[in-house]
């Protein structure tokens, strides 16, 4: 396989190509691994000198170069706690969380990770971040990761952004092939040993080893049911599951009669 990138395209088209993806190797009776990589504070981490050396190698004019410098510059941040107020503190670092700028500067800085993923993709969807591999053997599956995640923690440590190993997690895609029982341990370059785990949300979608949905369903499910409107009524309650789950199945790519 060869790297990939994704960010800027939507959350839903970000997750029909992973998907894809996996399905087509299970369907092909090959092993399918992925590491979901989490970063500890990652937006508030971006390097401002870095990101500005990114924006001025993709063709930014100095006046923008120079508006950027400016728009980093002489910010702070308080803290407001039962009506007392911090003193300033100086913001040297970091892009704004919740802006569509701040998003987009956040993807500009991270866009290169992609070249290091080898034989492996990456997908990087703001700072979530699924790095995945498949092939005949597992044993050159789980090598192929191995040596792509060293690379992309490289990259990332370039970037001053610090891999979060307690939430970075592994996990088999497979159906029809044997699974194993002691599978070989993926590490960080810390010699962390990253968990193997059944389940995990990427993008707003449960994902399990056997992509059934069944637990993502489940989290729907009870979540719907806590809700206080919840019509009491079997057909009203019919029609509210369905609209709930609508936005979801749209994501995953199945129907309301999968599910």
């Amino acid at each position: 396989m060869q790297s990939g990138f994704q960010a800027g395209h939507g959350c839903t088209s970000a997750m029909l190509k992973v998907l894809n993806d996996i399905i087509t190797a299970i369907g092909n009776r090959q092993y399918c691994a992925a590491v979901f990589i989490d970063l500890a504070k990652a937006f508030d981490s971006v390097n401002h000198r870095i990101l500005i050396g990114r924006l001025n190698s993709l063709g930014f004019s100095n006046d923008c170069l120079a508006w950027f410098t400016n728009y980093f510059s002489d910010k702070v941040q308080c803290v407001k706690s039962e009506g007392l107020l911090s003193g300033p503190l100086a913001v040297s670092m970091g892009v704004p969380q919740g802006s569509i700028l701040g998003l987009i500067l956040f993807s500009v800085y991270i866009n290169d990770v992609a070249l290091a993923a080898g034989d492996s993709v990456i997908h990087l969807y703001a700072d979530d971040t699924i790095l995945y591999t498949s092939g005949p053997s597992l044993d050159t599956v789980l090598t192929n990761l191995q040596t792509s995640f060293n690379a992309i923690q490289h990259s990332f440590r370039g970037l001053q952004l610090l891999l979060n190993a307690s939430k970075t997690k592994c996990m088999f895609f497979n159906r029809l092939l044997p699974a194993p029982s002691r599978p070989t341990s993926i590490t960080t370059l810390d010699g962390s040993d990253l968990e193997y785990v059944d389940n995990y949300k990427y993008l707003g979608v449960w994902l399990d080893c056997k992509l059934s949905f069944q637990t993502h369903i489940k989290h729907l499910q009870s979540k719907i049911t806590s809700r206080i409107d919840y019509p009491t009524d079997p057909r009203l309650r019919r029609c509210h599951v369905q609209n709930s789950l609508q936005h979801s199945t749209q994501q995953t790519g199945c129907s309301l009669s999968q599910c």
